[in-house]
């Protein structure tokens, strides 16, 4: 199971706290211990899953050794390796695949206990000179054990410990004599398997602190990324408005229109302008004007939100408008619905109360075999000129895209 990571601004906090203090990793907050399992997760699996394979073989070919000593070590290594150590090795490659962090660990740490109680265990039925190897081999394969396993330094500690502990007390169990001869060895290798955990913890210290640099590294990659987002998305957006600029309109609009013409659909440009503009930011000011041109932008991009259609500011007090998989009628439509909306809709002022702010709309329509995306918008322009002319606050069609008996303008009293 996937763990989330906290928020960005938490999880920094953390990290640059625990690289700056160099805190150990039993000292980290729940939340970036958490985000370390998580991330360790499938290389732990993997790892664990393949080590514990290595020691299960290892154990299997032990078995030619215990035949070589005698057929009673042999006997009894049939029955403790296979009855005992085999069985732990599988339940610890199982769990390491299958199991979660905590049954991954203590499965990992079983099979290398059992293996050396039960290597020294069987040097005790045998002569001194071959039970030394036992014991020597039990040793090393706990320092390797220590090495390789990947476990926390702690738990590595548990397995060495517990190990060291299954073979004190076979050696508890030697009758007085073989365990005198044997106790100055036994010690030797205790010392040197206790020193050996000074690698696992200082590997553990090395890996933690490039965890936590190279999280650093890539929550700072992911901050400059975002910012980079953020400053993109600011190119392309108005100031005043929020809705689009020029700029990504003409993107947007030029990758519209090729699509339209590779489909063989029409696509139309609206050319919308606030009507007295100048007029209107002379007697109630600059400010208004901003708000009159906010609110407008605001119920334009309410409008044509349900067709799906863009809508930017082009510049001034001027918007464009591009639908696709419109028809002259629904084009019309959607035109002259939102310069009823507008109309219908008074700007509020500091002052003197409310006063209505209309649009003229010019609308050109292309069909699939349409010559460029700069004539569509210079027609859609003239017709919004021509809407001007004809008394603003009006819809006007561009007249090459006419059709006979279709009315050209649509017009309706504010």
């Amino acid at each position: 199971m996937k763990v989330e990571r906290p928020p960005q601004h938490d999880i920094e906090g953390m990290v640059e706290r625990a690289a700056e203090l160099r805190l150990p990793f039993h000292k980290w907050p729940f939340a970036l211990r958490d985000l370390w399992r998580n991330q360790q997760a499938s290389r732990r699996r993997r790892e664990l899953a393949f080590i514990n394979l290595i020691g299960l073989v290892t154990c299997l070919l032990c078995l030619p050794l215990d035949y070589s000593i005698g057929p009673r070590v042999l006997e009894m290594g049939l029955i403790l390796r296979l009855g005992l150590v085999v069985p732990a090795y599988l339940l610890a490659i199982y769990c390491a695949l299958q199991g979660g962090w905590l049954l991954q660990r203590w499965t990992s740490i079983l099979p290398a206990v059992c293996f050396a109680g039960v290597a020294g265990y069987l040097g005790m039925h045998i002569g001194p000179s071959v039970q030394n190897e036992y014991f020597m081999g039990s040793a090393l394969l706990i320092i390797i054990a220590a090495v390789v396993v990947p476990l926390r330094p702690y738990s590595v500690a548990v397995m060495v410990l517990l190990s060291l502990t299954a073979l004190w007390a076979v050696w508890v169990a030697l009758p007085p004599v073989r365990a005198q001869q044997t106790f100055a060895l036994l010690a030797y290798l205790t010392a040197i398997s206790l020193v050996a955990l000074a690698i696992p913890f200082r590997t553990a210290i090395l890996k933690d602190r490039n965890f936590l640099y190279a999280l650093r590294g890539e929550l700072a990659s992911e901050r400059l990324i975002a910012a980079n987002e953020q400053l993109r998305e600011l190119s392309h957006r108005d100031d005043l408005t929020g809705l689009p600029n020029r700029r990504y309109f003409e993107r947007i609009f030029h990758t519209a229109f090729r699509a339209a013409k590779t489909r063989g659909d029409d696509v139309a440009v609206m050319m919308i302008d606030v009507d007295h503009f100048k007029q209107f930011n002379d007697t109630h000011g600059h400010a208004a004007g901003d708000r009159a041109l906010k609110q407008v932008a605001k119920e334009l991009e309410k409008q044509f939100a349900q067709s799906g259609s863009t809508v930017a500011r082009y510049g001034g007090e001027e918007f464009v408008v591009v639908v696709e998989h419109g028809s002259h009628d629904e084009a019309l439509r959607l035109a002259d619905r939102a310069r009823d909306a507008v109309a219908r809709r008074p700007v509020t002022l500091d002052l003197v109360g409310r006063v209505s702010v209309t649009v003229s709309i010019g609308v050109a329509l292309q069909r699939s075999d349409a010559a460029s995306p700069e004539a569509l918008i210079e027609r859609a322009d003239e017709a919004l000129y021509e809407a001007k002319r004809a008394g603003r606050n009006i819809v006007r069609l561009a007249r090459e895209e006419d059709r006979p008996g279709a009315p050209d303008a649509l017009k309706k009293s504010a």
